[in-house]
C-alpha cells in the first residue's frame, strides 16, 4: 500500500451515488494520513475494465446487480477467491436479508450493509484494512518509498531553481555544497575532487543522499526569489530523521506494543499516533514540493 487509499464504487444508479455525502469518508481517511481516492463506475464495462481490481484497496458494490450477468460474474469471481480486495455489498433491504443472499451464494470474507449505512461501513472497513497493513515492517517500507518520491521532487526543484539564478549564485551553491560534503564524506574524496575541478548540477546530484538534497534546496533557496517567498518546516527533523531511524535503526518492542528505535546513539519512539503524524507530514511536504516544482516550471 502507498499513501493513497483507493475505492472502486459500482452502482448503475448515478443519481443515488451523487446523493451520498462523501466528505465524511474522505475526511476520515485523510485523518489517518492517506489520500482518499473514490472512483465511481456506473456500467459493467467500466467496472470490468479494472479487473483484477488489484489497484484498489476497497470495492463497494450494489448487490442488486446480482440478478444481472455482470453481477453474477463478479459474485462468481468473489466465490472462487479470484478477488483479493476488501468488498462491501449493499442493498436497500435490511442487512439481515442481504446476509441470507450472501450465505446462499457461499461468499466469504465480505462485508454487507444497507444503503443508509454505507458511509459508516466504508469507514469501519477501511480503518480495519489500513490497520492490517500498517504494522511496523509495512510502515518502514511506506516511509522509505515516499521519501524516495520526495527526493525526486527535491531534485526537480533544485534543477529548475538553479536554472533560474545567475551564474555567480550557482557558483556560491556549488562552493558551499563542496565545503559541507568535504567535511562529511572523506570516503568519496576522489569524486568530490572531480566535482570541484568541473562542477555541474548533474555531478553534484550524483554525490547526494536525501539529507544533501535538502541542504541543496536550502542553499539555492537563499538565491531564488520564488523560493524565498515560501516558509518551510524542518524537513530534516520531521521526515529524514524518522525515515533514517525506521530504515536503519534497531527496533526494541516495548510492553505497551510500541517500538523504540536506536540509531546513532539516539532513540526514536514509534507508535500508531507517530506513524499517522508522519504520514500526514509526508503528504504535506509532497504537496508543497509538487507546488514548488510546478511553479518553477512556469518561470
Amino acid at each position: 500500500m502507498n499513501l493513497v487509499y483507493s475505492i472502486l464504487w459500482f452502482d448503475d444508479d448515478s443519481e443515488f451515488f451523487d446523493s451520498i455525502d462523501l466528505d465524511p469518508i474522505k475526511e476520515e481517511i485523510a485523518s489517518w494520513g492517506f489520500i482518499p481516492k473514490i472512483d465511481p463506475v456506473f456500467s459493467a464495462g467500466a467496472f470490468n475494465s479494472h479487473v483484477p481490481f488489484d489497484k484498489y484497496d476497497l470495492i463497494v458494490v450494489d448487490f442488486r446487480l446480482e440478478g444481472m450477468p455482470e453481477g453474477d460474474a463478479f459474485i462468481a469471481k468473489v466465490r472462487e477467491h479470484d478477488v483479493y480486495t476488501e468488498i462491501i455489498f449493499y442493498s436497500a433491504n435490511p442487512a439481515s436479508d442481504l446476509w441470507q443472499s450472501i450465505s446462499k451464494r457461499k461468499l466469504e470474507g465480505i462485508f454487507v450493509t444497507n444503503k443508509s449505512g454505507i458511509p459508516q461501513k466504508i469507514i469501519r472497513v477501511a480503518r480495519q484494512s489500513v490497520r492490517k497493513v500498517l504494522d511496523l515492517e509495512n510502515m518502514r517500507g511506506i516511509v522509505m518509498s515516499e521519501v524516495g518520491d520526495l527526493d525526486a521532487l527535491l531534485e526537480m526543484i533544485f534543477i529548475r531553481a538553479m536554472d533560474g539564478i545567475p551564474q555567480n549564485k550557482k557558483d556560491d551553491v556549488f562552493k558551499r555544497f563542496h565545503e559541507n560534503a568535504d567535511k562529511q564524506a572523506k570516503d568519496f574524496q576522489e569524486a568530490l575532487s572531480e566535482f570541484q575541478a568541473n562542477p555541474s548540477i548533474e555531478a553534484l546530484l550524483k554525490l547526494c543522499d536525501s539529507d544533501k538534497r535538502w541542504q541543496n534546496f536550502m542553499r539555492v533557496k537563499s538565491h531564488h526569489a520564488l523560493l524565498k517567498e515560501k516558509n518551510y518546516g524542518d524537513y530534516s527533523k520531521e521526515i529524514l530523521w524518522p525515515r533514517n531511524c525506521l530504515a536503519h535503526g534497531v527496533p526494541a518492542r516495548q510492553g505497551d506494543g510500541t517500538c523504540v528505535f536506536r540509531f546513532r546513539d539516539k532513540e526514536f519512539n514509534f507508535n500508531d499516533d507517530i506513524g499517522r503524524s508522519l504520514r500526514q507530514k509526508i503528504l504535506e511536504y509532497k504537496a508543497a514540493f509538487t507546488e514548488i516544482a510546478e511553479s518553477l516550471k512556469q518561470v
